[in-house]
Order: C-alpha cells, then structure tokens, then sequence
C-alpha cells in the first residue's frame, strides 16, 4: 500500500493530466454527435484490426498442429486408394469370385533433420518402431518417392533419400513400361539418372517416370520425376537420362512411411524357395 501511495505521488501530475484529458474528450463526444460517430466508426475499425491481428496469430501458433492433422489425414486417404489393396481372383471353371486384401497403408512421420550437400544424404523422423517404423519400408511425400529407411530406434527413424550414392530403385518409363534403374549422381538435389533403358526404347523429354512396384518398398506408379535431358553415345546399347524428382526436397516437411502388410508373407516364400534350389543343388 505504501509503494502504491508513493508511485501515485511520484506521477500525481502525469496522473491527473490522463484523468482531466479523459474527462475532456467524455464531455467532448458526449455532447457532439458527429464527433461520437467517428469515433465509434474508427473505434470499430481498431477493434476489427485487433480482432485480425489476434486471429492470425493464433492460426499461425496452430500451423504445426493443423500440418499434423493434415499429414495424418493424407496418409489415411492413400491407404485407401485402389492401388493399395491386392485381389485376387479365386474363381474357377464353375465359379468367379474374387477376394481383395488391403496390401499397403502409410504412417505419417514429419521431417525433424535432412541434409543435401553430402555424397551419402540422410533424413531424421520423429517416429520410430513406437509408430510401426521398420527398416526398408519405403518413403513417399505428396505421392512421390523420398527413399527407403534404413535404422529406426523407439521414437526416431532414419531414412536413406534419393539423394544418397548407394541408393538405386526399379523404375520404369509411364507411357512404354520399360523398366530401369534409378541411381543419384551427387550434386544436384532436384536431378537423378535412370539406367539401363534400352535405345530401342523411344524416350523424350518430358516423359514420366514412375515406380515399377516391383519391390514391397514401393507399390507401382509413384512418381519419381520428369525426363530433363538424354546424353546418349553412339556406342553404348542404353539410354543415358537425367530427370528432374517430382520431391522437392528443400521444402520436404512431412512425408508417409509405407508398410507392406503382405511383406513378410512374400519373404518368407522367397527364402523357402531358396532353401529349397540350394538342398537340390541349384
């Protein structure tokens, strides 16, 4: 109580002046009607400007979550998406039918690190085996390819890019469904190279490269990119292409995590299948 009397008596001028002046400007617009129009028209105008400046602020402390959300929702849409169930028809000569799995759904993850400028790339997630992360599930943004993860701990993953020396991936031409490989050959973070795509094959630019679904990291027709250039030579029996990645990387935020439900069940056939040309010695 005492600070409070002496602050009031340190500015007891500067106090009654704000006092007299709010009086003033009382009596003033209480007995002027044009005046207490404008201002109620210009007090209007603040409030609205304030009422805005609030309502930005507050949308712009939600971007993140409202970016979540929206990562979550993506991935649930794309799990449903045709491509991702497999059926199989079980009909015979008697009868038709057809069965149908749910081969591929997608975890979100968001993008806590990434690195462009090295020869081998790598991209921190925050989610990991909590989250149904395993390593070799691939990664996709926006419906096009980002890379495959490669060491995932309880809450973290990490993912090897495109943009990384020892990735390569199936890929085929969209329009002819020839196949090749996909390889980076460093530098550029917005160009890969496609190899092994014969001459005879007619290639321009411009055309679409996509995912063969060849491997259970992938399903097929996921975008990679755009023929940029063709550097082919006389004496070599392939194309030599560049194409420029449908990802941007630079802005990649949040990307999905593809689990292949029916993985385990296509490995296990493979490994038997081996086990069983190596007993008989082939």
């Amino acid at each position: 109580m005492r600070n409070i009397l002496n602050l009031i008596q340190r500015y007891y001028v500067f106090l009654l002046f704000l006092t007299l002046q709010g009086f003033a400007l009382y009596v003033f617009f209480n007995n002027n009607n044009y005046a207490r129009a404008e201002f109620i028209n210009h007090s209007r105008d603040w409030v609205g400007s304030i009422y805005s400046k609030r309502t930005q602020l507050k949308e712009y402390l939600m971007l993140g979550e409202i970016n979540d959300r929206l990562s979550l929702e993506n991935a649930i849409l794309r799990s449903k998406l045709p491509e991702n169930v497999m059926v199989v028809d079980t009909s015979s000569f008697e009868m038709r039918d057809t069965l149908a799995f749910q081969r591929y759904i997608y975890r979100n993850a968001k993008v806590e690190n990434i690195t462009l400028n090295r020869e081998r790339n790598y991209i921190m997630l925050n989610r990991g085996t909590i989250g149904g992360i395993e390593p070799e599930m691939g990664v996709i943004s926006n419906g096009s390819i980002v890379g495959i993860v490669r060491s995932v701990s309880e809450h973290f993953s990490v993912v090897m890019p495109i943009l990384h020396s020892k990735f390569q991936g199936s890929v085929k031409m969209k329009g002819s469904g020839d196949f090749g490989l996909l390889v980076w050959p460093g530098g550029d973070p917005e160009i890969a190279n496609v190899k092994e795509i014969p001459k005879h094959v007619k290639v321009e630019i411009g055309d679409t490269v996509v995912t063969t679904g060849y491997s259970s990291k992938f399903p097929a027709n996921i975008m990679v990119g755009f023929v940029e250039s063709l550097d082919d030579r006389a004496e070599e029996n392939f194309h030599r292409i560049s194409i420029r990645l449908s990802t941007d990387f630079r802005k990649l935020d949040y990307v999905q995590v593809i689990d292949d439900l029916l993985k385990e069940e296509e490995d296990k056939l493979l490994e038997e299948t081996e086990a069983a040309d190596g007993a008989n010695g082939n």
